[in-house]
């Protein structure tokens, strides 16, 4: 299964070997937490639950908090 994924201004593409990807799988193969990030779809931001399609294009935002 393969993704494309925007983030931070370049385009990546992940390959996963399982047919089933949730967002969690998503973020922790790039190294980041679900705390700290989002995956948008369109202009819906995903649970950590929802399962990604193959071939699907989504985003990645970082979550930015202050103070």
């Amino acid at each position: 299964m393969k993704v494309r994924v925007f983030y931070k201004g370049s385009l990546k593409e992940l390959e996963f070997e399982k047919e089933k990807v949730r967002v969690s799988d998503l973020l922790m193969a790039m190294g980041l937490s679900p705390e700290y990030a989002f995956v948008v779809r369109g202009e819906d931001i995903l649970p950590e639950g929802e399962l990604i399609k193959d071939g699907e294009e989504l985003r990645v935002i970082n979550a930015i908090s202050g103070g």
